[in-house]
Parts: structure tokens; C-alpha cells; sequence
């Protein structure tokens, strides 16, 4: 057998090959698109599958390092898209997600707790099936190990965690299902095409360069466990945005923060779901199937009958909510993924990426590793 690893180059032609044919596999197949299953998932299954054909032949290594600059970019987009009345607007609305999803964190371990205790499962065993597997992923491993875990159960927790993003990743999509006849979509906008000089378009990336490269600054001076580049890059973004804002120098129009972002996240998510180790499913035991299937109904009614109702029963909340199974059930990237599919159909929110995404992919992960420590 052959092995070949791609470079940084190499690997972005491929990823966006393979995105594409999922972006075309969505429009030929209406199925999909009716319930919302994202093009980056379609082409990053694709992906995994074809190196796994080829593996006897030719291993072939994805060089993922620009995934980072990729989602440090969306998160610096969403920073850019947000004024200073929009974010005065936003921090309450934040505030309030983080608390349900706070919620959402211990009822998972609650649930764990409970159906652990009552088939007899030990302690790291339930651990496992908490808020560690389902709103930490395999990223909390090490944490797994730390409260008492053995290395015989990272495989499960790799199988569970991998599970858990298929279906958190779909599940989006099924809420959406059931809220849009809820709630009226025309208030939603689409924005238009941009049209501007290559003076224009290098001026437009390097504005986005700059809260890219700042977002990385706290990782890089001790303080990533509370500031990750995500956090970073948003905060640097809405910095950026209040400071043009302000000295008037420029005036970086939507359609050009929105080409740069989407690019950005179609090309992060991609690699996310053709890098999962999708192949960990196997691991996963009957029981931890029925314990994945508990918390699915957990977060759908979180979803549909609480977050939905709490944030006003409009479409915003509707949106929000959509957004909640994502990285509830396994990582944030199915979060984007789903957001981005909507979008797609019924048009943007701004509001929305305010208010998810920093909560999914930046403040729950300080928090939920504090939560689990509550219980175990």
C-alpha cells in the first residue's frame, strides 16, 4: 500500500471538490434538501468514504491545518456583521441561550445519571453517556481519563461522539421541519451578490485578516482556555466593525463579509465531517444506542417546546432553535452546518450568529467541563 499526504493546497482542492458534489447531490435529490441535510455533510461523508475505498491502494492524508484560519474567519465574519445597535440588542439574547443550553448540559448528565444508575453502569461508564460525550465530544477525552476513565473506553467514547454528530447534525433539520409553518419567513433577508474591484476585494481580506490574526493572539499568550481563536476572532471582529464604524475610513458592505464568511465556513465544515472517525460507530454498544436516542428526545423537546418558546415563538426563535441540537449532540461545526442549510433555503438572520455560535462553539466549552465536575 501506497501512502501519500497531501498538502495544505492539495487538500483544499479536494475538500472543495468533494463540497461541491454535495452541494450538487442536494439540488438533484430533493429529499435532501426538504430536510435540510447540509452539502458539507454530504460531501464530507462522500470524502471519508473515497479515502476509505482507497485506502488499499493509496492512504491518502488530508492536511488539515487551515481549518482553523477557516472558522477563526467565519467567527471574525460574524463579529464584522454586527454593529454596535445590534450588539447592545444581541448580549441579552446571548445570555439567555447560554442558560438554556447550560440547562440542556445538566439534564444530560441528569439523564445519564439516571438510566446509569438504574442498569448498573459504573461511574466512568455513565460519565460517558453525559454532557462529556454529547456537548464535549471526543475533545474531552482527557477529561474522561482524569475522573477515572480507562483507555478501554475511548473507542465508545470515539463511537458514541461520532454518532452523536451524525444525528446532532440532522436533527437541526427536523426541527426546522417542525417550526416552519410555526412561524412567518419573510422577515427573514437575502442578501445580494456582491460586486466589487480587486482593490475592493484585497481591501475587503485584509479587514478580515486583521481579526483573524488578532483571534489567535490569546491562545498564543496563555489565555486560550477561556479566549479560543473562535472567541478571539469574534470579539476582534466586532472590535474591527465598531472601529470602521466609527473613523468612517471604509465601509465593508454585507454581500462582501457574507462571500468571505460562507467560503470560509462551507470549507471548515467539510473538513470537520470528512475528518470524523466515522468508522468509530461500530464501537458504539446497544445500550449506548438507546442512551443516544433518550438524549435526542431530551434535546428536541429542549429545542421545540422550551428554547422556541423562550425566545418568542417568531422566526428568530425558531432559528435559534435549530440551532440548539447541533452542537448539543455533538460538535459545533453541525451546528454551522444546519444554520448555513436554512439560510440557504429561507434566508439570513444576522441575530442568529450572534447569539448560536458563540454559545455552541466558544462559552459552553468553558462551562461544560465545569458542569461535569458537578456530578462526577
Amino acid at each position: 500500500m501506497m501512502t501519500f499526504i497531501l498538502n495544505a493546497a492539495q487538500s483544499v482542492a479536494l475538500v472543495l471538490g468533494f463540497l461541491l458534489l454535495g452541494y450538487g447531490l442536494q439540488r438533484m435529490l430533493p429529499l435532501l434538501k426538504a430536510n435540510y441535510v447540509p452539502a458539507p455533510l454530504i460531501g464530507g461523508l462522500l470524502l471519508f468514504l473515497a479515502l476509505a475505498v482507497a485506502k488499499p491502494f493509496i492512504a491518502l492524508t488530508l492536511d488539515t491545518s487551515l481549518s482553523m484560519v477557516f472558522v477563526t474567519a467565519f467567527f471574525a465574519s460574524i463579529g464584522l456583521r454586527t454593529n454596535a445597535k445590534m450588539a447592545g440588542q444581541g448580549v441579552g439574547k446571548m445570555a439567555l441561550f447560554l442558560g438554556v443550553v447550560m440547562v440542556v448540559a445538566v439534564l444530560q448528565n441528569v439523564l445519564s445519571l439516571l438510566i446509569g444508575g438504574l442498569l448498573g453502569l459504573s461511574a466512568p461508564e455513565i460519565l460517558l453517556h453525559g454532557s462529556l460525550a454529547f456537548m464535549g465530544d471526543v475533545t474531552l477525552a482527557p477529561l474522561l481519563q482524569e475522573l477515572g476513565g480507562g483507555a478501554e473506553l475511548l473507542p465508545e467514547l470515539a463511537g458514541v461522539a461520532a454518532l452523536a454528530v451524525l444525528v446532532g447534525t440532522l436533527l437541526g433539520g427536523q426541527v426546522m421541519k417542525l417550526l416552519q409553518q410555526r412561524v412567518d419567513l419573510k422577515q427573514t433577508i437575502k442578501p445580494p451578490s456582491p460586486t466589487f474591484s480587486p482593490y475592493d476585494f484585497i481591501k475587503c481580506l485584509f479587514i478580515f485578516s486583521v481579526p483573524v490574526a488578532l483571534g489567535f493572539l490569546p491562545s498564543q499568550l496563555g489565555w486560550g482556555q477561556w479566549i479560543s481563536p473562535v472567541g478571539g476572532a469574534f470579539l476582534a471582529g466586532l472590535l474591527t466593525r465598531l472601529v470602521l464604524d466609527q473613523t468612517k475610513w471604509t465601509e465593508l458592505g454585507l454581500p462582501q463579509i457574507n462571500l468571505v464568511g460562507n467560503i470560509s465556513l462551507s470549507l471548515f465544515l467539510t473538513f470537520v465531517l470528512a475528518t470524523v472517525r466515522w468508522d468509530m460507530i461500530q464501537f458504539v454498544t446497544p445500550l449506548s444506542w438507546v442512551i443516544v436516542l433518550l438524549q435526542v428526545v431530551l434535546v428536541m423537546v429542549g429545542a421545540v417546546y422550551v428554547c422556541f418558546k423562550v425566545f418568542g415563538s417568531d422566526a428568530l426563535a425558531a432559528y435559534i432553535a435549530v440551532g440548539l441540537p447541533g452542537f448539543s449532540m455533538g460538535i459545533p461545526a453541525s451546528t454551522m452546518a444546519t444554520l448555513q442549510c436554512v439560510k440557504e433555503q429561507h434566508g439570513a438572520l444576522p441575530m442568529v450568529l450572534f447569539v448560536v455560535p458563540p454559545v455552541g462553539a466558544w462559552l459552553i466549552n468553558i462551562i461544560n467541563p465545569l458542569i461535569i465536575r458537578l456530578f462526577f
